[in-house]
Order: structure tokens, then C-alpha cells, then sequence
């Protein structure tokens, strides 16, 4: 057992440093200041841990002297008092403790205890509210006026939906609030306090007067209208009517792709991305707001107009406007085969009026339409590019991908974690930045594309996995050369795995679990024929249990010179970081406890006599 006062200033050192003192269970002690280097390595969190367990059997004064280091006893304590102290500032600061579900306290504000800053307080009130969390000390929130019946209550305090709105009105231009409109967690406009409100769905509810009565008539004098939301689009569509025959004059119809343009100085700016045409269609053709009629009438807008476009009009409208905008999107991104979710951005190159057309939307429509489309349209979007299958297209990149990796490397082994790199000109640009590896992956593990299997068979791919490497040979030796020239040798780890992220190594290689390579290549199960290559290059495929009881008797060797053939080694002894004393290799073995476990635990003893010939006693007393 660690000594009381070693515990008691590991504690110190902690809080210093973290601003509390609940000690992770898996936190370990660093080699670094400005923690003791006798204790360097220590597993301080589980010490922690032990002890919490043996307070009822420890000294008293031992008890008092923990307390005195700010020693936590009970996590669950330790939370709920931090929550208490949360609760206590919010309130503080907006007077009540409605706080969103979302609210994290911010970093660096002195207003707050240091150890509550990045607490996520919110979502701590939600499962105390909602999950039960903590039933126990229901009446100590209670009594800080946490209410338990949520459903009459607003979430926030009127003050933070005020300034949330004054906020939208600074960035907008106007209080005409979108009902799906929240708050982005990320938008720096915003307080903290209002990230993540939904704000669209609040100021509804004060429209039907659910919430908030009290404060009607400040919103309605702040210019926040409160009228139902579906009087607010027929004033919508009334002033866009009006805009547009000022812009295009009185005569001229509105064609069904038109979208008032963002940023035009023609049109108020809550009505930039107004799909005004689609609008008029639905008034005309299927009798929306068929109760404002007269309103539409006395802006100009003839409901039951002749010139209103026919179906087969319509259709042709529509595929116009795809055939103009695919070599846009062609131009731009190396491809025609559109997301679902594509909106014409309001920039160039793009066409003004398109602005904000639906173009995703527009193509999943032809796709399901083709059959019936005349063959001069669908000619037409040929021509344009037109990608009627996702599946056809995914499949074809990925015969491309695999037959430019095979040119490449001379086969299709290729890591799960394999990305086409990025302005790469032996891959076609739409290839760039593709997860083939997940591709491949999938096809073979998962049945992706089942229908297409022959093609990729074609072109090599196996789908017997079990007895192939997953990786060509010479990238596991780039990979083992990389390695060595980061850590001075080729002794992998069996856990090792290539960062993902890791510069040092080529990109082909990166997600490689190297260390469960070797340890394949040791019991001669991949790569047999390229066993003598790596001995030469000095890659160790000793058994592991035999490296690290080489290891071992290296560390012991190493010890005995450092600190002489008399001292024995302490059971929390680690091998110092950076010492020269010891081979790189060594630095982090916890020397203290292989060696307590060979003595008690019997470990590694059918080479008990390797350990006697540098020193180590196996039967001595510690």
C-alpha cells in the first residue's frame, strides 16, 4: 500500500492541475512535472478507488488527513453537489432554474466555480427531470425550485428568448421567425445560454397562446408578428406577386421554377428563397388558400388564369431546367449524380433565377418517372449527363477505383481503411477522397451489391478472406520501415495500430493493425515466403511470450547498473521515460510489477532460470 502522504500530494498535484479532486478509476500518474518521478506511472485512480472501499477500516486520523487533501469519497455526492452549485448560479444569473436541455457552462467565465466550466448542466437537469437521476436528492433540487411536472412550463426564461430573437433580427433583418428554425449549437451570434433553441416551434406556441401570454404585447410592440403562421404566407405571397410584376412587369407570368433570388434588392429580405412559382401552381392547379382568393385577385395574381402551364407543359419545364443546371454541377464537382438533398446555391456560377431550385429532389423525380417520359426528354438529360441509378454509378466508380489500386499495386488487397487520396492524378478526379476500403469492405463482408459480384471478380477480387492478407506485402514493409524509423526498432506491440491521422506514414497504410500483422507473420500464418526478408531486416518473430521475457531480463540488467546489485525493485517501479539508462524499447515497462508477478503470481516460470542468471531472486521476500 502506497503511504497515506504519497496519496494525499499525488492529490494536491491533481487538483492543482484538473480544479478538482474525483480522480479518474484509469487514471495513471505521467512521466512529467510536475508530478513526483518516484511515482511516475503510478495507477493513482485505482489506489483512489481502493481506498474508497476501505474507509470504514482506515485510521481515523488517516480518514481526516484525505479530507484535508479534498479527498471524494462518494462520486455520486461529488456530482450532485456540482449540479447544487450549478443550479445555484443559473439561478443567480436569470433568475429561475429553467435551463435548456442544451445549455454547457462556458469556458473562462469567473461567474462560475472553475470546476464547472464545460459541465454539460442541461443535460444533467434533463435526466434528473426525465431519466430519474439521482431520485434520492429529489428534495435538495427541490428546494433550488427544480420543478418536476415539465409540461405547462416554458423551457427557458422569457429574458433568453427575448435576446435569442433580438439576436435573429440582427442577422436577418426581421422577427418572421421559420417554425423549424433552431438556434445552431455552434453559431457564435448566439448566446451560449440559446444554442440549440427552437426557436420556430417557441414562437408558435406563443401564436396560439401556449406560452409566454404575459409578454405578448413586448413581442407585438418589438415587431415579432403574431399572426398564424398560414395569414403570414398568404402576406408572403401577396408581396412577392407584387415584387415581381415592379421587376418583370405587369403582363409577364411566373414561371413554376422561379424562386425569388437571395440577396435581390427587388424583394424584402424574408422573401429571398420564396418558391414563388411553385407557389402560384399549387394556388391555381390544386386550390391552396382557396379562402384568400380575393387577396390574390387584388395584388394582380388571376387564380383561374388560362396561361397557368399544363402538365405536359409543366414537364417540359421541368426537364429544361435540369438539362441547364447538370453541366453546372458536372463543372463544379466531377460528377452528375446529384444528392437527394442538392439546392441551387445562390452564387455563380449558377443561374440567378434558379437560385435555390431543388435540383436533388427534381432528378430523384425523373429517375422514378423515366419508363414514362417521352424518349426525345429522356434523350434529352442523357445528353445533359443524367445518372438514372445510384447503384450503377457507385458500382462503376468502384470498378474504376479497383482497376486503378490493382495498376498501382498489382493487386485489389486493399485496406478497409483505404481513402483515395486527394488531387492524386492517377485516380479520376470523381475518385478523389473515395472510402474504397469501406467499399470493398462492404462487397465482401457485408453483401453490397451482390447482383454486380461477377464484375468484381473479374478484376480480382476474393471473397474467401480468411486466409489472405488483407494488405500487399510491400506495404507492411513500408509500414515496419516507417515504424522503425519512429522508434529505433521493430519491436511492434501487439496492439498496435497505425494512426489515422499519422503523417509520418503513407496514406496507404494508415488504419493498419501492424501489430496484429506480426504476430500473424510469427506463427506463420501470413506472409511465410517473406519470413526470411524480415529476420534480415532484424523484424524479431520470437514468440512474444519469449521478447518479453527478454525484455524483462534486459530491464533488470539495466536496473542493477543504475541502481546496484543490492536494491530490490519496488513493485510501483516503472521504467522512466526518456532514461538513458534504458534501451528506447524499454521505457514504460512496469518493471516494479512484472516483477512482484513472477514472484507471487509464478509467472514465466519455465524461465526461472533465465531471471536467476541476471540477478532476480524468485524467492525472496518482499
Amino acid at each position: 500500500m502506497l503511504e497515506i502522504e504519497a496519496v494525499v500530494s499525488l492529490l494536491e498535484v491533481f487538483r492543482r492541475l484538473h480544479h478538482h479532486a474525483t480522480v479518474p478509476q484509469a487514471f495513471v500518474v505521467p512521466a512529467e512535472d510536475p508530478w513526483p518521478q518516484e511515482l511516475h506511472g503510478d495507477r493513482f485512480g485505482r489506489r483512489i478507488w481502493y481506498l474508497r472501499s476501505l474507509k470504514d477500516k482506515l485510521p481515523p486520523a488517516q480518514v481526516e488527513q484525505l479530507d484535508n487533501a479534498g479527498m471524494v469519497w462518494s462520486d455520486e455526492e461529488y456530482q450532485v453537489g456540482r449540479i447544487e452549485r450549478g443550479l445555484t448560479t443559473y439561478k443567480a444569473m436569470y433568475g429561475d432554474v429553467r435551463i435548456p436541455s442544451r445549455f454547457v457552462v462556458p469556458h473562462d467565465d469567473g461567474r462560475w466555480d472553475r470546476d464547472l466550466w464545460d459541465m454539460k448542466l442541461g443535460n444533467a437537469v434533463h435526466r434528473i427531470r426525465s431519466g430519474g437521476a439521482y431520485e434520492a436528492h429529489r428534495s435538495r433540487f427541490e428546494a433550488l425550485g427544480l420543478t418536476f411536472d415539465r409540461w405547462n412550463e416554458p423551457q427557458y426564461p422569457f429574458a433568453l428568448v427575448r435576446q435569442a430573437l433580438e439576436t435573429f433580427h440582427a442577422q436577418h433583418g426581421h422577427y418572421k421567425v421559420p417554425l423549424t428554425y433552431v438556434v445552431g449549437a455552434d453559431d457564435a451570434a448566439y448566446a451560449a445560454e440559446v444554442r440549440g433553441m427552437k426557436l420556430g416551434h417557441i414562437v408558435q406556441s406563443i401564436i396560439h397562446e401556449e406560452r409566454y401570454a404575459e409578454h405578448r404585447g413586448e413581442l407585438e410592440a418589438m415587431g415579432v408578428p403574431l399572426k398564424p403562421r398560414r395569414e403570414l404566407m398568404v402576406d408572403r405571397i401577396c408581396e412577392a406577386v407584387r415584387c415581381y410584376r415592379r421587376v418583370y412587369g405587369e403582363g409577364s407570368d411566373i414561371l413554376y421554377s422561379y424562386v425569388v433570388p437571395e440577396g435581390s434588392s427587388a424583394y424584402p429580405r424574408e422573401l429571398w428563397g420564396l418558391r414563388l412559382g411553385q407557389t402560384v401552381y399549387d394556388i391555381r392547379k390544386r386550390g391552396c388558400y382557396e379562402d384568400y382568393r380575393d387577396r390574390f385577385e387584388a395584388v394582380g395574381l388571376t387564380v383561374d388564369d388560362e396561361r397557368s402551364v399544363s402538365d405536359h407543359q409543366l414537364m417540359k419545364e421541368k426537364v429544361s431546367v435540369v438539362t441547364m443546371l447538370l453541366p453546372v454541377f458536372r463543372q463544379l464537382y466531377h460528377h452528375a449524380n446529384v444528392p437527394t438533398a442538392f439546392v441551387v446555391p445562390s452564387q455563380d456560377p449558377w443561374p440567378q433565377e434558379l437560385h435555390g431550385n431543388r435540383l436533388g429532389m427534381r432528378i430523384s423525380y425523373f429517375r422514378l418517372l423515366k419508363d414514362r417520359l417521352p424518349p426525345a426528354q429522356v434523350e434529352q438529360l442523357d445528353n445533359a449527363g443524367m445518372v438514372w441509378s445510384d447503384e450503377e454509378y457507385q458500382v462503376g466508380r468502384i470498378e474504376r477505383g479497383l482497376t486503378t489500386y490493382k495498376a498501382m499495386y498489382g493487386d485489389v488487397r486493399i485496406p478497409s481503411r483505404f481513402v483515395v487520396p486527394h488531387d492524386d492524378g492517377r485516380w479520376d478526379r470523381d475518385l478523389w477522397d473515395m472510402k474504397l476500403g469501406n467499399a470493398v469492405h462492404r462487397i465482401r463482408s457485408g453483401g453490397a451489391y451482390e447482383a454486380h459480384r461477377s464484375r468484381f471478380e473479374a478484376l480480382g477480387l476474393t471473397f474467401d478472406r480468411w486466409n489472405e492478407p488483407q494488405y500487399p506485402f510491400a506495404l507492411v514493409r513500408q509500414a515496419l520501415e516507417t515504424f522503425h524509423a519512429q522508434h529505433g526498432h521493430y519491436k511492434v506491440p501487439l496492439t498496435y495500430v497505425v494512426g489515422a491521422d499519422d503523417a509520418a506514414y503513407a496514406a496507404e497504410v494508415r488504419g493498419m493493425k501492424l501489430g496484429q500483422i506480426i504476430h500473424q507473420i510469427i506463427h506463420d500464418e501470413l506472409y511465410a515466403e517473406h519470413r526470411g526478408e524480415l529476420e534480415a531486416m532484424g523484424v524479431p518473430l520470437k514468440p512474444r511470450r519469449e521478447l518479453m521475457v527478454d525484455r524483462i531480463c534486459e530491464a533488470v540488467r539495466c536496473y542493477r547498473r543504475v541502481y546496484g546489485e543490492g536494491r530490490d525493485i519496488p513493485i510501483a517501479y516503472v521504467v522512466p521515460e526518456g532514461s538513458s539508462a534504458y534501451p528506447r524499447e524499454l521505457w514504460g515497462l512496469r518493471l516494479g510489477a512484472a516483477v512482484y508477478r513472477i514472484r507471487k503470481g509464478g509467472y514465466y516460470k519455465d524461465y526461472r532460470d533465465r531471471f536467476e542468471a541476471v540477478g532476480l531472486d524468485i524467492k525472496k521476500e518482499r
